[in-house]
């Protein structure tokens, strides 16, 4: 007990000698005394615990707003709704009548659609979209200009639409573009003409609603399958056996083939075996298996 004692007052007395000194604090490892590691903090690890921990405890901040909807009062946070939202900040902020409110009425507003708009943008809850809210919330989130949401639900309807794929119909992307481009869904939207690329040519345009689409997306629409095209035939060894090109005004000086030269059995471009990747040997791969892709009639 004497020993154990005495080994704890040496054990104090070397605490103290280490911190008068300016000694490093010292660790325990298996009894041994080991000095303890020092790690960095990154500036921006804590300036993001910090953001983070302020939104987890802002659900806990004090209503001082009453938003009513249909009758029914929902109490939120006004600085949240501020900081949220530049609409409500220059309602709140500028010469409106709500500027001094503690209670505004929303009128023509659904109810369940704003509580998740709400629950969507608010920080602290920060709730995820489903199928079931994205289109509801959407309109509000843009709106009333909040960015943060409206990214939320580009990126959601983007890997959606990256997921389903081709399965989507001409109609159903078609009305996906017009959404995508109205709220400048971004991703959304790229993902949309991707798909949108690979659709039947006829299919798509005999929609009533193809021409509300901008011509811009459009033009990238019929590039990106130009693109694709092009990556297909080269591919296969297809671009290989194109013709050469020719000067467009001298075009008159080549000479014109011989009309029994046209209408020869070996045809307009010569036999089977002479053109190129065709004969015998030929090691192009099958373009239809390759073409498949663009085949889509949905």
């Amino acid at each position: 007990m004497r020993k154990s004692r005495r080994r704890h007052r040496d054990l104090r007395t070397q605490k103290s000698d280490h911190q008068m000194f300016g000694a490093k604090p010292t660790g325990f490892l298996f009894g041994s005394p080991v000095e303890a590691p020092q790690t960095p903090v990154e500036r921006h690890d804590v300036c993001t615990d910090e953001i983070d921990n302020k939104k987890r405890l802002s659900l806990f901040s004090q209503h001082d707003l009453i938003i009513k909807i249909e009758n029914i009062k929902l109490h939120v946070n006004k600085e949240q709704l501020m900081a949220e939202s530049p609409v409500f900040e220059k309602m709140f902020t500028s010469d409106f009548k709500e500027k001094d409110k503690q209670e505004i009425e929303l009128e023509g507003k659904d109810l369940n659609s704003f509580v998740d708009f709400l629950r969507c943008t608010l920080p602290g809850i920060d709730e995820k979209l489903t199928d079931k809210t994205v289109q509801s919330v959407i309109p509000l989130a843009d709106e009333y200009q909040t960015s943060s949401t409206l990214r939320k639900a580009d990126q959601f309807l983007a890997e959606k639409t990256k997921a389903i794929g081709d399965k989507i119909t001409s109609e159903q992307l078609i009305k996906n573009i017009l959404q995508a481009e109205l709220y400048q869904l971004t991703s959304f939207l790229e993902e949309s003409l991707t798909i949108a690329s690979r659709k039947s040519f006829e299919n798509f345009v005999k929609n009533p609603k193809f021409n509300e689409i901008t011509s811009e997306t459009r033009l990238k629409i019929s590039l990106k399958r130009w693109s694709d095209m092009d990556a297909v035939f080269k591919s296969t060894g297809h671009l290989n056996h194109t013709s050469e090109s020719v000067d467009f005004y001298k075009f008159y000086d080549q000479p014109v083939p011989a009309t029994s030269q046209l209408q020869s059995t070996s045809g307009v471009f010569g036999s089977a075996s002479a053109m190129p990747g065709y004969g015998s040997g030929s090691q192009q791969r099958d373009l239809t298996i390759r073409l498949k892709p663009f085949m889509q009639t949905n």
